[in-house]
């Protein structure tokens, strides 16, 4: 049995079949603590687009029984017209974007989230291709651990802003330090 194998019975969706569930590849193309450049903006690599597969399976990953994220008939009798996506459904779209490329300390192996700032400004709906502007704000040491906050603008086909958030975390400082996950 591979790595993440026993975790098959939960992948419905084509982006989670799609989606490559092993951090541990090509961790050596991981940013590490001491490559990170503060201020340059960066798109992520992917793009998503929303669908009412994702929504669903979403909410109910998340155990949501909320009918305004899975029932469709429902939510077009609410004042949303339609359905929507869970408040906190960026956090898939982070991880599904960031795949590859800048910003990709959010997925190295050793990396944990003391903390993050969201503001939600618009619902996620089906039919939106969302687009990931990432920009790495500050790094810092703090008790041995060496933290990075990036900012994270999720905005539409039309430019709308959907969220900003900023998440922190402490990663590993060094490849050799990176190992010690991988042993």
């Amino acid at each position: 049995m591979t790595l993440y194998q026993h975790l098959d019975k939960y992948i419905a969706t084509k982006k989670q079949k799609e989606f490559e569930r092993n951090f541990f590849l090509d961790v050596d193309q991981y940013e590490i603590w001491e490559e990170i450049e503060i201020g340059p903006v960066n798109e992520a690599a992917n793009k998503f687009e929303v669908t009412v597969e994702d929504i669903k399976f979403f909410s109910e990953a998340i155990l949501d029984p909320n009918p305004l994220f899975h029932d469709e008939e429902y939510a077009k009798t609410t004042h949303w017209g339609g359905l929507i996506a869970h408040p906190l459904f960026f956090h898939f779209i982070s991880l599904y974007c960031i795949e590859r490329g800048f910003c990709n300390w959010m997925r190295i192996p050793g990396a944990f989230n003391p903390g993050q700032v969201n503001e939600l400004y618009e619902p996620f709906r089906p039919g939106d291709e969302i687009t990931l502007t990432l920009t790495s704000t500050d790094k810092w040491i703090k008790r041995g651990l060496h933290y990075v906050q990036c900012q994270q603008d999720f905005t539409d086909q039309n430019g709308v802003l959907k969220v900003r958030r900023w998440p922190i975390l402490s990663v590993p400082h060094s490849r050799a330090e990176i190992q010690k996950y991988l042993d």
